[in-house]
């Protein structure tokens, strides 16, 4: 039972977002492109989160930023989180991929955002099961260890092998609610493009509070079927919130296309337009 939760667990992270890609390249007729370029913005996002997180004392042991009370740890952790990956999307989506303005465009980047997390996440998944299986099989003490530290290693081992079978599921679902959340996050990024900066605001203090939320909620001893009971609930007003602006999306202005996507120095140009009525000479 155990090896079959953590097979479907592994399929679970790394299929949905597969998935997700190919039923959206098909029916939305999403660009590969977008889908990689949100793919590529996430890693870029980690390159300044982890070493963020690593000098707040987020990581690395407690120290730091882990030690204040609980509130204003879970405040940092999600305001770190919502910094980085908002604004890694914002300059991304401002800066190169200047075109990405609908709907189905933010649905694209975003749905790659989220879902080589999901991915990558699916792999270290992967090979912690390969290791712990393979390390269940071996002779400890034939591979060195010893005293404490064959302790510390046995009881990684049994832990591992402990959990209840239900979080390993709960863990391959949550990036279901991941995704979505991603793609809700990207679509508010895309609206402060198109109509003004604050919807930026909006997004780093909504992804604030959902990692916030989850981190906080753990460290003061909530159960983690309670807690992935949140973020689902966090999801599903993610997903009220793409249908959303899937219905009210409108055409964008041709002025305000072309101030966008121009390139910097091209920006407060004035396009001359030939006076309705008159032809043009043969």
């Amino acid at each position: 039972m155990t090896y079959l939760v953590r097979i479907v667990q592994t399929l679970l992270m790394l299929g949905l977002p597969a998935g997700l890609w190919l039923w959206m390249r098909r029916r939305l007729g999403a660009p590969w492109g977008l889908i990689g370029a949100g793919m590529l913005t996430f890693v870029l996002s980690q390159a300044v989160h982890l070493p963020l997180n690593w000098a707040l004392g987020l990581l690395g042991g407690e120290r730091g930023v882990a030690l204040w009370p609980v509130p204003w740890t879970a405040l940092v952790v999600g305001l770190s989180a919502g910094v980085c990956e908002e604004g890694a999307r914002y300059v991304v989506l401002r800066l190169w991929r200047r075109e990405a303005r609908s709907w189905r465009d933010g649905v694209a980047f975003g749905a790659g955002h989220g879902g080589i997390e999901a991915l990558l996440l699916g792999l270290l998944v992967l090979l912690t099961l390969v290791q712990m299986i393979a390390l269940q099989r071996m002779d400890l003490e034939g591979l060195g260890l010893s005293g404490e530290m064959l302790e510390q290693v046995q009881a990684q081992i049994d832990t591992y092998w402990s959990v209840p079978w239900y979080l390993p599921l709960l863990g391959g679902l949550e990036r279901a609610s991941a995704l979505a959340i991603q793609i809700a996050l990207t679509l508010i990024v895309v609206r402060a493009l198109t109509h003004n900066v604050g919807w930026l605001g909006l997004a780093i203090l909504a992804h604030t509070l959902v990692d916030g939320l989850a981190v906080g909620l753990l460290k003061v001893g909530w159960p983690i079927p309670a807690i992935e009971g949140v973020v689902f609930l966090l999801a599903l007003a993610a997903v009220v919130f793409i249908v959303i602006a899937r219905r009210e999306e409108r055409p964008v202005a041709a002025g305000d296309v072309s101030r966008e996507t121009s390139p910097p120095f091209l920006e407060g140009q004035e396009r001359i337009a030939e006076p309705e009525g008159i032809e043009k000479e043969p």
